[in-house]
């Protein structure tokens, strides 16, 4: 069953607080809404770490390969907000963006059974949240041939790009070909850049994963409390990007 939402009431219900100590989360407001969120759908909560959520469709079966979203939900805001900017959504996204984008996903069943997606915390200091992704997938005995990290950007704004795709790591040739071919309807419209700010996608390189970071280009400053502005037509390309790649690895 499709999800009933708007985007707008999806990434309102996700822009609200969350903040972890390094250890575990602290304040979970955000935590709240995502598992209200996805109560009554086909998803299930696979693995409950002190930093990391991981949600499926179904456990991991072992040797299976999976495909990981990875997207972080602590902030560093003294208050969250979401308002409509006409052509923009302004807020503090960084990165409740992404949550909402993966989210539509999985609420649209956009997404393959062998992906699974971790929402972690420890994002903006030390990415503890990674290590305790791993260790849970691990558990299970699957295999992990790409992650996904969702997060946003300040690259792309200014040439209104759709999307950026950033930090990518360890993806072997043919597989970067077929990305860019699978991109090529939005040739001139998303900006690459190899080396990027450090993100969640360099604590699963340092760990052996293939990975990249897909952005969503805002204007202003990621982590002040005025927010950021947010291209509507962004945030909903950004969403079809996400499923096309996820499904594209998968």
């Amino acid at each position: 069953m499709k999800n009933s939402l708007q985007f707008s009431d999806l990434l309102s219900a996700v822009t609200v607080d969350c903040k972890d100590n390094g250890k575990e989360f602290v304040v979970t407001d955000r935590i709240g809404a995502i598992e209200h969120l996805l109560q009554g759908t086909e998803y299930r909560l696979v693995a409950h770490e002190p930093l990391a959520l991981l949600f499926a469709k179904r456990v991991p079966l072992e040797n299976e390969k999976v495909v990981l979203v990875s997207s972080h939900i602590d902030c560093v805001y003294s208050s969250c907000f979401c308002s409509d900017n006409g052509e923009c959504f302004k807020g503090t996204f960084d990165n409740s963006f992404g949550n909402a984008a993966v989210l539509w996903c999985m609420l649209n069943d956009m997404l393959p059974a062998n992906v699974v997606v971790a929402f972690t915390g420890d994002e903006e200091k030390d990415s503890h949240g990674v290590y305790q992704v791993l260790e849970s997938l691990k558990k299970y005995g699957c295999g992990l041939s790409c992650a996904i990290v969702q997060d946003v950007t300040n690259v792309g704004w200014e040439s209104g790009a759709l999307f950026t795709i950033e930090n990518d790591c360890g993806i072997d040739l043919i597989t970067a070909y077929n990305m860019v071919s699978l991109l090529e309807p939005y040739n001139g419209r998303f900006a690459f850049r190899h080396f990027a700010e450090p993100d969640e996608s360099w604590g699963y390189a340092e760990c052996g994963v293939p990975c990249f970071t897909l952005c969503a280009p805002v204007g202003g400053n990621l982590h002040g409390d005025d927010g950021v502005l947010l291209r509507k037509e962004s945030a909903a390309e950004y969403c079809k990007v996400l499923a096309l790649l996820a499904g594209f690895l998968a």
